[in-house]
């Protein structure tokens, strides 16, 4: 998903043999890489059978000592990955906004500040009501989250939005996500349950720009980045780009991809996931957490105390369960605390198209670990970091055989079959219209004689006939140009009920192959509301992960345009 945290993937381990005995952790030689050919090898042969086309790593160890170590290709020309390699990070980013959060209130209290609060906001804490600071601009549908959401409920994600991803476009700036939210359904009540949300992010970082007198991106750059000394890091990609060591990306199926992160588009999804860096200065970002937010070598603060306490605290239970493995898991402001066989880690994954990438520390045990890959593939970006994991905390039985089990491919989501005779009803083609979300035209490929339609169904069917699928006559397509994604495939799953996949399509293929393809990223489910033969409208499920306070206020029987995460009317 998109720059989303992956909670799904913690009880991994369970099938791969691992040992189970606790001992201490492996002291640190620097005479011995802890990712040894043995271990390496095994990592590669994960990489390759899930079509990870690269990925650097940094391990600081308890001795403020970092190792690294490299995988495969960062240019499809065969240019090797190394440690100074410059990568995407995704929601890894996110700790950074955090703590830009929590300079900035110090700024106002130490008088620093460059602008002024508002006259009936007397300072600038956690506690800070977002609609004192945004007045006129912060509104939800949700009367009591629109007057009691502050700072801490932004950045631990319980404000009771759910993602929302495709109601933005590339076009648009952090202050128009802020006032089109209040057309958004929510889903819950604030601060009933945790629920991931990119575009309270958004938010936060559109405050930062808003009271510091300087966009967000030079923020972060010129207060964390630049005292860092991290030097090949940054939040503009036309930076990045003039390097000349920044990885191109691929999609999990193996094929190039673009950059999803273009220049001019950078200042909206620079909070919730716009940082560009490598392994190398990542672990000076990891080092300053394992030293409490302080700079090891100059003793200097970045991160005052009481932010970096609440950002790597467990605010939210993020997920209900734990394992035999984990702990229940619990979300702080950029980063997640759970318990890992035993020992406490603080962590964030970030994901995107062509991005892959993990933040990890043990603060009690003193190491961290960084990855970073140019294909999206989080399960077997984390398997590589669990095994690296296993060796400093001594929990592999090396006698065992094999010692770290087989390598796995691990399954690409896939459709159910579609229902038998399934056919498109004649009025479920046409446009439907969304406040938020904007208009959404819905093609068939046996129904739609529109010549705007004709050329979608012929792009599906180019790419349907290069990857062997031929098109399901009750499948319906729609060009849907959004921040993440170009279009939109609904694929029968009941009566008038779809499931929609998103994808970026690519009809002419991307750099040294022209075959079409498509690189599918989300899905949920997509249900038409037909009264007497007439379809009013469709609504989106499945975009919240639960079920929602609409759902249980209307009951069984509440239609689809009362449930649905988001409505839209047919025009």
């Amino acid at each position: 998903m998109l720059l989303r945290s992956t909670f799904a993937s913690l009880v991994l381990f369970t099938a791969h043999g691992l040992g189970s005995s606790l001992q201490l952790p492996r002291q640190a030689n620097t005479s011995a890489p802890i990712v040894d050919a043995e271990l390496s090898s095994y990592i590669q042969q994960v990489f390759d059978l899930n079509n990870v086309t690269g990925a650097s790593m940094a391990i600081i160890l308890p001795t403020g000592e970092v190792q690294y170590a490299t995988w495969g290709n960062s240019t499809e020309d065969g240019k090797p990955v190394a440690s100074d390699t410059v990568f995407a990070i995704g929601s890894c980013s996110k700790g950074f906004l955090s703590a830009s959060v929590g300079i900035l209130m110090q700024d106002f209290a130490d008088g620093k500040n460059t602008t002024a609060l508002p006259s009936n906001v007397t300072d600038l804490a956690w506690s800070t009501k977002i609609q004192d600071l945004l007045p006129g601009e912060w509104k939800t549908d949700d009367p009591w989250s629109t007057e009691k959401t502050n700072l801490r409920d932004l950045l631990s994600h319980v404000t009771g939005m759910p993602s929302h991803e495709y109601s933005y476009t590339a076009d648009e700036s952090p202050r128009d996500i802020v006032v089109r939210m209040r057309n958004l359904r929510t889903a819950y009540e604030l601060r009933q349950y945790w629920e991931y949300c990119n575009q309270m992010y958004i938010t936060a970082s559109y405050i930062v720009s808003k009271y510091s007198g300087m966009s967000y991106r030079d923020f972060v750059e010129k207060r964390i980045m630049l005292p860092l000394n991290m030097t090949s890091s940054t939040l503009h990609p036309d930076r990045a780009n003039a390097t000349g060591t920044m990885a191109q990306n691929w999609s999990p199926l193996g094929r190039r991809i673009p950059f999803f992160l273009p220049e001019s588009q950078a200042e909206l999804i620079a909070g919730a996931g716009g940082v560009i860096s490598t392994a190398e200065d990542m672990a000076l970002w990891v080092k300053l957490f394992l030293n409490g937010g302080v700079i090891p070598q100059t003793n200097v603060t970045i991160i005052p105390q009481t932010t970096f306490t609440l950002a790597t605290s467990g605010i939210a239970v993020a997920n209900s369960t734990g394992t035999e493995l984990y702990s229940v898991p619990a979300y702080g402001m950029g980063w997640l605390r759970y318990s890992y066989r035993g020992r406490e880690v603080v962590l964030h994954n970030g994901g995107a198209p062509g991005v892959s990438a993990w933040a990890k520390f043990y603060p009690r045990d003193g190491f961290g670990i960084v990855l970073i890959a140019n294909t999206a593939v989080d399960t077997a970006t984390e398997l590589a970091t669990f095994a690296v994991e296993d060796r400093l905390l001594g929990l592999i039985n090396m006698t065992a055989d094999p010692p770290l089990g087989p390598p796995v491919a691990f399954p690409s989501s896939s459709l159910p079959p579609a229902p038998p005779n399934a056919t498109a009803l004649p009025g479920f083609p046409g446009t439907y219209t969304n406040v938020p979300y904007g208009n959404l035209t819905i093609c068939s490929p046996t129904i739609s004689t529109t010549p705007a339609c004709a050329e979608v169904v012929q792009d599906f069917k180019k790419v349907n006939a290069a990857a062997g699928t031929p098109s399901h006559p009750a499948e319906l397509y729609a060009a849907w140009p959004r921040w993440w994604s170009s279009h939109l495939r609904l694929s029968p799953y009941a009566e008038n009920v779809y499931i929609a996949t998103s994808m970026n399509m690519y009809v002419n293929g991307y750099g040294d192959d022209d075959t079409p393809f498509v690189d599918p990223l989300d899905q949920w489910y997509v249900t038409f509301m037909v009264n007497d033969g007439k379809v009013e409208g469709l609504g989106f499920t499945g975009v919240a992960d639960k079920e929602t306070s609409r759902q249980l206020n209307f009951g069984p029987g509440g239609s689809i345009r009362d449930t649905a995460d988001a409505w839209f009317d047919k025009l």
